[in-house]
């Protein structure tokens, strides 16, 4: 694996973070965020895991794993309560990282309600997570020009996996999704800290390397897109927009978005833009991503077709 190349120097220049994106596919910043804030969001998250069994007093894993996915563990009452906790949604309202999203996006991007908080125990064989599949974003919203945000909660030393991303895969047509082997030239990664911040293209490969430490790696997916495009009404507004009866395009996004009534109160929190379209994500990923604004589109997106929802 190469080394992540770092973007810091080009922090203020929209101009040059723009071209480095639609080079290389990602950004990648060493201590964006403050460090002792996200050290203390993540050590906040873990505490709620180790109240339900994750890891015991000594931060150790569990040794029957509580879930293998970030979608399996919603049905645990502890990880709910880490992933929908004031700590771990504010990260997205962190200043730098909104800040950088917007030069490159533009000053009305906005980031979607919907989080997720990935807790992935040392790799077992017979259970592989599903971001270790080489994937693309786009199959999680199909919103084009849409830009992930990973951030690590702790240290993430190369042994522990942490995420990976193809330089320039951006500029290919799709592939077939397959687990990435650590082995496998033409990608990079880092060993991430508390305060470091990776954000990538919905069309970047990416995928996390096996955990093959003895912790429990903690990290957080946060994305981000313009308001003058469709987006994801699950994303905005929770599951329930996928029922038959709510897919329907509401007066304001704002009136029900997800958690608003939770965090709305709070300093930090941030309400999405009035008057957003909003569809069934199913329904927007279906259909081949269109012209970008950032980078340059292979015409092999045009045979696009959404990957099993196991790969992300």
């Amino acid at each position: 694996m190469d080394e992540l190349a770092d973007s810091g120097a080009l922090i203020g220049d929209a101009g040059g973070l723009r071209r480095r994106l639609a080079d290389d596919g990602y950004l990648f910043f060493r201590g964006l965020l403050p460090a002792a804030q996200v050290r203390a969001i993540g050590q906040a998250v873990l505490e709620e895991l180790r109240a339900g069994g994750w890891v015991d007093d000594r931060a150790i894993p569990s040794i029957q794993p509580r879930a293998v996915n970030s979608m399996d563990a919603l049905a645990d009452p502890a990880f709910r309560a880490a992933m929908f906790g004031p700590a771990f949604n504010q990260i997205p309202y962190l200043t730098a990282l909104r800040q950088v999203i917007r030069r490159v996006l533009g000053p009305e991007a906005f980031s979607y309600p919907a989080k997720v908080l990935r807790a992935v125990y040392p790799e077992r064989p017979q259970a592989r997570p599903r971001g270790r599949y080489i994937h693309y974003d786009y199959g999680v919203a199909g919103v084009q020009d849409m830009l992930t945000s990973w951030i690590p909660l702790m240290d993430i030393p190369v042994r522990l996996g942490g995420l990976a991303v193809q330089p320039g895969g951006h500029l290919g047509p799709p592939r077939r999704p397959r687990p990435l082997s650590p082995a496998e030239p033409g990608w990079a990664t880092t060993s991430y800290e508390p305060g470091d911040a990776i954000i990538f293209h919905c069309l970047t490969p990416h995928a996390a390397l096996p955990n093959h430490g003895s912790a429990l790696r903690i990290s957080g997916d946060f994305r981000w897109q313009r308001p003058d495009q469709p987006a994801p009404a699950e994303l905005i507004l929770g599951p329930r927009a996928s029922a038959p009866d709510s897919t329907r395009e509401p007066p304001d996004a704002r009136m029900s978005e997800m958690f608003s009534r939770l965090f709305r109160r709070a300093r930090w929190w941030e309400p999405v833009p009035a008057g957003l379209r909003l569809y069934p994500r199913a329904q927007l990923a279906d259909v081949p991503p269109g012209p970008s604004r950032l980078i340059a589109v292979d015409p092999g997106w045009k045979r696009w077709r959404p990957p099993p929802a196991a790969v992300h």
